[in-house]
């Protein structure tokens, strides 16, 4: 399959950046997987080359197919999106599957690397970002799901990993 100059800009990415991946045969998409803080977050990055866009899609590794549970990560996640500038978070109301999207439309058909490198941290980020949230939603159970209140949960400090003060933090 001859691949685009979108595609071929999104292999390259991943390249100089040494991530490994695996391309989808037949499709311009690639699936990795990368270790997070918190979790392992695999995800899927997908060329649309007649818009010229790409979209970065981070799967959780969790299913939500309880109903009370599916609730109150519905309620996360709508709660979460409201404070994004990048992507957003979605469940498949059907499969239970919570999942982060990130797209860009680019101006070339060539793309551009820093942007797509972007993509790749914003949705590995994100979803590592409410993976400890989400992980408390789903072990709660009867009266403590239903008296969990999202909006002091996404508030929590001690659920974020700390940010590095100085270069000599970065090794």
């Amino acid at each position: 399959m001859l691949h685009s100059e979108l595609f071929a800009t999104v292999l390259s990415t991943f390249e100089t950046n040494g991530w490994n991946y695996s391309e989808v045969s037949g499709r311009e998409v690639i699936r990795a997987g990368f270790e997070a803080h918190h979790t392992r977050v695999n995800l899927h990055v997908q060329v649309f080359e007649p818009l010229a866009a790409v979209s970065v899609v981070a799967e959780s590794s969790n299913q939500v197919n309880d109903p009370a549970k599916r609730d109150r990560i519905v309620e996360l996640i709508m709660r979460v999106n409201k404070t994004l500038t990048v992507g957003n978070f979605e469940l498949d109301w059907d499969s239970g599957q919570i999942m982060f999207r990130a797209t860009n439309l680019f101006a070339t058909h060539q793309g551009e690397p820093t942007i797509i490198q972007g993509l790749v941290h914003n949705a590995v980020g994100e979803m590592d970002r409410i993976a400890p949230m989400e992980s408390i939603v789903l072990s709660a159970e009867g009266a403590g799901l239903a008296g969990l209140n999202i909006e002091d949960l996404l508030q929590r400090q001690d659920l974020l990993p700390e940010i590095p003060t100085s270069e000599s933090d970065h090794q």
